[in-house]
């Protein structure tokens, strides 16, 4: 089964859009929590959310692969979209994965959310681990910032310059557009 062949569908929307607000509350939270260490928590949390909504959303992409390129989107915009998208996939589930880690090697990982008691990865406990660990996990993050802000230009380009269907294939609750035969 296809994703409807002029935009992705509702569940890939909806977790796109899911994730990208956990992902931009959670740097925010992190920035923020240089002065408030209280703020972990969900720093921690979020980004066990963000993981789990991307093993789902990779199970789904499985299943229902992208929809067509724009008929006139040149070959090297195709493969940089594809590499963007690939690279977010690696990225969400990388970063999670290493700020788990670091706090495994740290105090241990203990509860998300308040009340859920979640486990440690199997890594060694050790200061010098976990300081390398947070910091391959805040440079990825600086990383998927950059993929972000390039994401954002490539939609805004398609949508103010190309006026194709690119942009609006993600937006939830917005039927196709006059340009729809262009895919």
């Amino acid at each position: 089964m296809r994703e409807a062949y002029d935009r992705y569908s509702n569940v890939s929307i909806l977790i796109h859009w899911t994730v990208a607000v956990l992902v931009v509350a959670n740097v925010v939270i992190a920035l923020a929590m240089e002065d408030n260490r209280e703020l972990f928590p969900w720093h921690k949390s979020i980004g066990i959310t963000v993981l789990l909504l991307t093993l789902l959303r990779i199970v789904w992409r499985f299943t229902h692969p992208w929809p067509h390129f724009p008929e006139r989107m040149p070959g090297w915009e195709r493969v940089l979209s594809r590499s963007v998208h690939v690279a977010f996939y690696v990225l969400l589930l990388a970063i999670p994965l290493l700020g788990w880690a670091t706090v495994s090697a740290g105090r241990g990982t203990g509860e998300i959310y308040g009340f859920i008691q979640w486990f440690d990865l199997p890594v060694g406990k050790s200061q010098a681990l976990r300081d390398q660990l947070a910091g391959l996990h805040e440079a990825l993050a600086f990383f998927a910032v950059a993929l972000v802000v390039l994401h954002v230009c490539g939609a805004l380009k398609h949508q103010f310059f190309d006026e194709d269907v690119v942009f609006h294939r993600m937006l939830p609750g917005l039927r196709q557009s006059h340009m729809d035969d262009e895919i």
